[in-house]
């Protein structure tokens, strides 16, 4: 099987060959160029599934709150931390600031 396929646009002639050693590294070099990549995006996507399944559970806890009819001091500053970590990752979401979930 051919490494390389030309086509002559004016003639139409085809040409098969092997690629060169330089074609090869670059061949390899341009492979795990994209496998690198590829694990980068797999990473940021993952990390953007668990901020949004994070929000999504953050729904629940702020309504159970919100349903409080006298929180205690030491429940409104359990709140106010919790709140804090959920902007950040909703910053984090927005902003597409993915490297993290903290």
């Amino acid at each position: 099987m051919a490494d390389v396929i030309e086509v002559d646009a004016t003639t139409g002639d085809v040409t098969e060959r092997a690629y060169t050693p330089e074609e090869a590294a670059q061949a390899v070099t341009d492979a795990q160029a994209a496998a690198a990549q590829k694990a980068i995006l797999d990473a940021l996507n993952t990390n953007r599934a668990t901020l949004t399944q994070q929000a999504t559970t953050a729904l629940q806890a702020n309504r159970d709150f919100l349903a409080l009819a006298a929180p205690t001091n030491a429940q409104v500053l359990a709140q106010v931390k919790m709140l804090t970590r959920e902007v950040q990752a909703l910053i984090r979401l927005v902003a597409g600031v993915l490297e993290a979930t903290d």
